[in-house]
């Protein structure tokens, strides 16, 4: 280190590295008209929003400072001129000239010696900054030119100078300019700057406060603390007039409604990711919570949010994870709307009988009507316009059979509701415009022989040109019916009866059905995670079961089952489990017309039960219930779109789901709950722009590792795996600009990630805590998505596993891969691993010394193989497991390892980082640990004898820890390391040169993975976010 601490390469010619894109925290949000403004990390980004679309686009996108995070955004009464400020950085810039600019932006940076709070001008060319220790600086910044010679005006404090976690600068239409800070105390002090006069000190909160503001006329103000609960307080008075509650963790962020109107109106960020509006009303004192979106981030934080409840009627949140989200108030001050049961029932003219409830619910759209039927058999046709109930004309002969009874689907294009009895009868209602009682058709059972109905279901092929009802019995001897129907002017008529055969099992209770019109194919759902497929196309009135797939997952039920593509003799189905899972399936039939399965994608989402799926626009839309809330998920986008607080599954409930008129997805939701019928409806109002995520990111924890595919892809892309101490994997596309696109996050792992690396262009692996080491088959969907199921897992050594699995390596051979793994504990292990029986064989066991074992590498030479691993004791050790390798192909038996042929100490402590390089008839070794330092090594072999040697040594090559080392070409390497600077290396003449060296906007860096095509090389670097390079 140099006599002042600073390491001599930590910048060392930064152009060499080009940053390409960052995916980190987003910690300052402001709206300003139809621009959102954020900090992105060090980032400046600006979108614009299109009110009439709602599209919006990215306008300017430019770092503005060296190394601190932008913390906060404030823009200028004209808005001709913005302030950003983070650390003790801030800079003042000109906003049109950002909007409107094509070019990067000259940007000068300003500093002050303290943490700055917050920053406010007053008008255009003065600059109030609001520093740590409750400290004013009163600048002048009128001097637009290059280079900005700003001046200290005053420097104004209230003599009491506290140390500050948050605050804010209100400039009131009176001229009074008020302070608000936040102590790490608990405190809250408001003071008048002008007269440097304390107006109040508010101390109701527990905890650090986290943020404190003051409305906009002067007359409330919010603070949020470490106690979890927001208060609101009358500023003239200083009384706490109501405290609100319901974040499970830290609030970070408060914001006031602009429209000051009518009731007292906030939003709420924190740690917890949601987002929650919260109301005050007069002599109540609690705070109610209007609105709560859950998981608006992924991980954990909300760090920033802003609000615009009069123009854009939005607000935006940034988030741990990188993205930003708009979020739409419009939508949301849609209330449910709710009927009680017996207001229905008087309404429809129905004396309702005791316990007399809706069971069943179906949706004509065209028609505005909400159809539903109740358990005393009496059908309900709710106008949802006039809000109307009218109950259809029935005899009670039929209203009979509907008692206790009565199952109800429907064809939405021919409003016509369809009721089957309990003993197959099927009751037609047709509805027309105007006509509020329907046509009525009578479809008699003439196959059922007495057996009751279990399920009934309907489907229509692509073409719209024939209508399917299927009703099932749970009499496996009795065939299944399946009536095909086509329609006449809006009319439906029976065509045909078909009766298909049941599978040869006890039970197949179905629970789904679809229709590929492609190869007419009838596809089944069912219990047990269950499918089975009949071919409809020989014409015949009686078939046999062509297919059945059983247990493909673990889970009970399907719960649904759609098409997602469709070829001649093959289909893909998206496959849902009410226990979480959904799956990708292929179903084929080959020349011998046998058929085939093939689970391609398979994942399950941690969000409780899923009811139902869909694909939408290449986006997996799931849906269902956790905990007492019902949700619609994205799981592409891995948000969610729309959830009610419900009271939970077990409930009489439907979700209708249909494109409106400018081809936005909306979802209605109905359900009964305490004897009331709610209605809930969603618009998508940015359902066509990315669901109103408007920047994306990654994952919302620190990324443990990455790897980058060694497979070019068709559209010049690589697959990017990262790995999250959130127990998640992320399977991305890495493309040739830098640029990040995420497709699935994984949910396999329960314990947090060691390790992600590709073993094959098809097969990757994942490690963890708990001694959790999985493998992985990569596919593709329509030649362009990747998607992968969990294809192995090694079964624990016990079963109460509490080992890590700190890295493994590997090798293909003939059919399959050998495996190393090490672990925590010492222990080395290494399987033979067959791709065809997916079932792993101990080829070795054996332990290092007592210490953890952090990485580990095969190494060949010739027909020789060797092992070796580092390990926080500093050393390298290698073996040769040749013999042990050749001993197990004869008998099968596991071996140890014997004595190592090399152990050598490189470093004091740990090595984290380890690189191996093959040159011609040698081995390069680069080693980086906890003690900072860098050390290049070279392993030889002559006369089967190996030989390692040390060729040089970097003492102070980073200031922290070096977490891991990459490859840049032949003789150059990628180091990172703790102090937040990567560095290029290379060797020349074995010794070793820093090439250059440049701050990463990555804290926490921990990972690395590059790859080198063309002499150029593209690096990715993980920690608290993402970023890539090229170098």
């Amino acid at each position: 280190m140099s006599e002042r601490g600073f390491n001599a390469v930590s910048s060392v010619n930064e152009e060499i590295f080009t940053p390409l894109n960052h995916y980190g925290p987003v910690t300052g949000l402001t709206i300003y008209k139809k621009y959102i403004l954020a900090g992105n990390g060090c980032i400046l980004k600006i979108f614009k929003v299109n009110r009439e679309t709602n599209k919006v686009s990215t306008v300017f996108s430019q770092q503005v400072f060296k190394r601190n995070k932008i913390h906060n955004i404030s823009v200028s009464p004209s808005g001709e001129r913005v302030v950003v400020n983070g650390g003790r950085s801030f800079a003042v810039l000109n906003l049109t000239e950002l909007i409107n600019s094509t070019d990067k932006i000259r940007i000068t940076e300003k500093a002050i010696n303290e943490w700055i709070i917050t920053s406010e001008f007053l008008g255009e060319n003065q600059l109030l900054i609001l520093n740590s220790h409750n400290t004013i600086y009163h600048l002048d910044v009128s001097d637009k030119e290059p280079g900005q010679k700003f001046k200290l005006l005053d420097t104004i404090d209230c003599n009491e100078k506290s140390i500050l976690y948050s605050g804010s600068i209100r400039l009131l239409d009176d001229g009074r300019i008020l302070i608000a800070a936040g102590t790490v105390m608990s405190g809250v002090l408001i003071w008048e700057m002008n007269s440097k006069r304390i107006v109040h000190n508010l101390t109701e909160h527990e905890g650090s406060i986290f943020g404190v503001k003051i409305d906009r006329a002067g007359k409330y103000m919010i603070s949020c603390s470490d106690d979890r609960s927001i208060k609101l307080y009358d500023f003239e008075k200083g009384q706490l007039l109501a405290t609100g509650w319901g974040h499970g963790s830290r609030i970070w962020n408060l914001e006031f409604f602009k429209d000051s109107t009518g009731n007292v109106r906030i939003m709420s960020t924190g740690e917890d990711c949601t987002v929650r509006i919260w109301k005050f009303e007069t002599d109540n004192e609690l705070l109610i919570q209007e609105q709560l979106w859950e998981n608006v981030h992924r991980g954990k934080h909300v760090w920033s949010g802003d609000i615009d409840d009069v123009d854009l009627q939005v607000c935006v949140t940034g988030g741990a994870d990188g993205r930003i989200r708009l979020h739409d108030l419009v939508s949301s001050k849609r209330s449910t709307k709710d009927y009680t049961l017996d207001i229905v029932f008087e309404k429809a003219g129905i004396k309702s009988k005791k316990n007399e409830i809706i069971i069943e619910y179906f949706e004509l759209p065209s028609l505005n009507y909400l159809i539903m039927s109740t358990s005393q058999g009496n059908i309900i046709v709710f106008d949802q316009v006039q809000e109307t109930f009218t109950r259809v004309e029935l005899a009670s002969e039929e209203t009979e059979k509907f008692v206790k009874f009565g199952l109800m689907k429907g064809f939405q294009d021919l409003n016509t509701v369809i009721l089957c009895t309990r003993n197959g009868s099927l009751l037609l209602l047709k509805f027309a415009v105007g006509k509020i009682q329907p046509e009525k058709t009578w479809i008699n059972d003439e196959y059922l022989q007495n057996n009751k109905v279990t399920n009934f279901m309907v489907e229509v092929d692509e073409n719209r040109s024939t209508y399917y009802l299927f009703i099932d019995t749970p009499n496996h001897k009795t065939p299944f019916i399946l009536r095909e129907l086509k329609a006449d002017r809006g009319q439906l008529t029976l065509t045909k009866t078909i009766l298909l055969n049941q599978p040869h099992q006890t039970s197949f209770t179905t629970t789904d059905m679809v229709i590929d019109s492609t190869n007419n194919w009838l596809i089944l759902g069912s219990r047990y995670v269950t499918l089975a497929v009949y071919d409809l196309s020989s014409g015949s009135e009686a078939l046999d079961l062509q297919f059945i797939g059983k247990k493909l997952s673990s889970g009970d039920t399907i719960t649904s089952v759609s098409i997602i593509e469709s070829k001649h003799k093959e289909v893909s189905v998206l496959v849902t489990v009410r226990d979480g899972v959904y799956m990708y399936i292929k179903i084929s039939q080959d020349e011998d017309s046998k058929f085939h399965l093939n689970i391609y994608h398979h994942n399950k989402v941690s969000r409780g039960f899923i009811e139902g799926g869909l694909l939408e626009n290449q986006n997996l839309i799931l849906y269902g219930f956790k905990s007492s809330y019902f949700y619609v998920w994205n799981e592409t986008k891995q948000l969610e779109i729309t959830s009610e607080l419900c009271g939970g599954s077990h409930r009489q409930w439907e979700l209708f789901k249909y494109e409106n008129h400018t081809g936005e997805m909306d979802y209605k939701f109905v359900y009964i709950n305490k004897s009331t019928l709610n209605v809930k409806e969603h618009e998508g109002r940015f359902s066509s722009s990315n669901y109103g995520l408007i920047n994306d990111g990654t994952h919302g924890r620190e990324i443990r590792d990455l790897a980058i595919s060694p497979e070019l892809l068709g559209d010049g892309s690589r697959l990017l795996m990262t790995a999250s101490e959130d127990t998640t994997i992320r399977l991305n596309k890495l493309h040739p600009n830098g640029t990040i696109e995420n497709f699935w996050s994984l949910n396999n792992h329960v314990s947090g990630m060691q390790r992600v690396k590709f073993l094959s262009k098809e097969y990757f692996a994942s490690s963890a805590a708990n001694e959790e080491f999985f493998i992985w088959k990569l596919g593709k969907f329509k030649d362009e998505i990747p998607v992968t199921t969990e294809y192995a897992r090694l079964k624990p050594a016990s079963d109460n596993p509490d080992l890590r699995v700190m890295d493994f390596d590997s090798y293909e051979y003939a059919h399959g891969f050998i495996i190393a793994t090490v672990y925590s504990n010492s222990n080395i292990k290494i399987w033979l691993f067959d791709i065809n029986s997916k079932s792993f064989q101990l080829v070795v066991d054996d332990f290092y010394a007592t210490c953890c074992i952090l990485n580990v590498n095969f190494i060949r030479f010739g027909d020789d193989i060797f092992l070796q691993i580092g390990a926080t004791d500093g050393h390298i050790a290698i073996w040769n497991i040749t013999q042990n390798l050749s001993q197990f192909t004869i008998s099968q038996t596991t071996s140890t390892l014997g004595k190592s042929l090399i152990k050598q100490q490189l470093h004091q402590n740990g090595i984290k980082g380890l690189l191996i390089k093959q040159l011609k008839n040698k081995f390069r070794i680069v080693t980086g640990g906890d003690d900072n330092s860098l050390i290049l090594s070279e392993l030889t072999q002559k006369n089967n004898q190996l030989f390692f040697e040390t060729l040089d040594f970097v003492e102070e090559a980073a200031s922290s820890t070096i977490t891991s080392i990459c490859s840049a070409g032949e003789d150059s390497f990628i180091v990172t390391s703790v102090d937040q600077i990567i560095r290029k290396w290379k060797v020349s003449n074995g010794k070793l040169e820093c090439e250059s060296a440049r701050y990463t906007t990555i804290a926490d860096t921990g990972c690395s993975d590059s790859v080198t095509r063309d002499q150029d090389t593209m690096a990715v670097i993980g920690g608290a976010g993402v970023s890539s390079w090229s170098c």
